[in-house]
């Protein structure tokens, strides 16, 4: 009797090479810092208008918006490290042809503004192919150790990366600052092409552009479809998008510190700092917690201590509690974010990961304007006080991760001994648990 052929394992990277791409990765992440500050910088050096600088720090979440969708839909068609390397390719011509216009005095907001959009939409495919990379590469319960360990480089680099401008600009001037973050993708793309395997045992196919252009909108379809019938990943889905939504609201904390209670910029400075360890420190409790802690349990905590200390901003009046709220929430928000992350990879078919990672990703991101404008709103409306919006957000956001826990978390809990995994559409069967404690 002729026994049936084992699965093909995947073929993944050492240990150490693994560190390798890491590096490399953060290295990249400082250049996405950089630019944080870079591109509003060279506005201000070109036009001297402070609306100018403001439009040149938004190309971002217009990049998302713009084509966090499609995206998704055209990672899950191509090998995600050949998306990879376009992209860095991409970044590093933008901030190489930015720094060599600079160098030839010829730069205009307009060209500014339009390269640094094709840089914001490189990084929205990089990010999606990203996450399906690390899928790829890394075994299931090491997920979260890895997730973790990128966002702790991204919290540090946007610590590290505008600070790193305003060096490199006093010391070597604006356009050398643009070559390093250039330089910053070549390292990435080294890293991506050297330590990344091609496709893996289970992945469809990586199709050519032209292939992969056709049929976004059933791709889009099938993904939301999936995104449905996956109750955990629905639930975490919303739940992230109204964290986002209350959240949004604590961008006045640079207004009420330094207007509202007039404590001065440089409390305004420690204040937001503390919020940047703080995304550092969550990124390390997610490291750590990960493998101990169920993960419905963490994102829960998390997105509960988030609107515990929104809502304590609401009434504190003085710099140590502010400080140390802000902290809270950067750290419980990073948690929540890292967890949610590995469970979507943990979940959701491979070839659907693209597409749901990049809906749920433009879902919460559209929620932060909203809030924001709402917030400052109500606030002008209650002569610039913003505290009764920090407590009524802190107690919304807290009553909503109560009815995720009580509509969707727990049920996930009582039932984490593992079922059938989900079926080749992406819907799982009626029996079946799609998260499992990890050993």
């Amino acid at each position: 009797m002729a026994l049936a052929p084992s699965p093909v394992a995947p073929a993944r990277p050492s240990a150490l090479a693994f560190k390798i791409f890491l590096g490399g990765q953060t290295v990249s992440l400082i250049g996405d810092g950089l630019a944080i500050l870079a591109i509003p910088l060279l506005v201000l050096q070109i036009s001297g208008s402070p609306s100018a600088a403001v439009l040149a720090a938004i190309p971002r979440t217009v990049g998302y918006l713009a084509v966090g969708l499609p995206a998704g839909a055209l990672v899950d068609r191509m090998n995600p490290r050949t998306v990879m390397l376009v992209m860095d390719v991409v970044r590093f011509g933008v901030f190489a042809t930015l720094a060599a216009l600079g160098a030839m005095d010829r730069l205009q907001v307009p060209v500014i503004l339009a390269l640094a959009f094709v840089a914001a939409a490189a990084g929205v495919f990089f990010e999606t192919a990203l996450a399906v990379a690390v899928r790829d590469n890394v075994e299931e319960d090491r997920l979260h150790r890895a997730n973790s360990l990128l966002e702790a480089a991204n919290q540090s680099a946007q610590i590290v990366g505008p600070g790193l401008v305003g060096v490199l600009t006093a010391v070597v001037g604006l356009q050398a600052a643009l070559l390093v973050t250039a330089s910053t993708f070549v390292v990435s793309f080294a890293t991506v092409f050297t330590v990344l395997k091609g496709d893996q045992p289970g992945a469809a196919p990586s199709a050519p552009l032209s292939v992969a252009l056709r049929g976004i909108g059933k791709d889009l379809a099938e993904g939301l479809r999936c995104l449905r019938s996956l109750r955990v990943v629905l639930v975490i889905t919303c739940l992230q998008a109204s964290a986002n939504l209350f959240l949004a609201v604590a961008t006045l904390l640079v207004f009420y510190v330094r207007n509202t209670l007039q404590l001065g910029d440089s409390a305004v400075s420690v204040v937001v700092t503390a919020g940047g360890v703080g995304g550092v420190l969550g990124a390390a409790a997610a490291f750590r917690l990960g493998g101990k802690v169920r993960h419905e349990v963490l994102i829960t905590l998390g997105a509960a201590t988030l609107g515990t200390a929104l809502t304590g901003l609401g009434v504190s009046t003085s710099l140590v509690p502010l400080l140390l709220l802000n902290l809270t929430m950067s750290a419980s928000a990073v948690l929540a974010v890292v967890i949610i992350r590995t469970v979507r990879q943990s979940v959701v078919p491979r070839h659907l990961l693209g597409r749901v990672t990049a809906t749920a990703r433009v879902t919460a991101l559209v929620a932060s304007p909203v809030g924001a404008l709402v917030g400052g709103a109500l606030t002008t409306m209650n002569h610039g006080d913003p505290r009764p919006v920090f407590l009524g957000a802190g107690v919304l956001s807290v009553l909503t991760t109560a009815a995720a826990w009580f509509l969707g978390l727990r049920h996930v809990s009582r039932t984490a001994d593992g079922g059938p995994e989900p079926t080749a559409d992406g819907a799982p069967t009626p029996e079946s648990h799609p998260m499992k404690e990890e050993s």
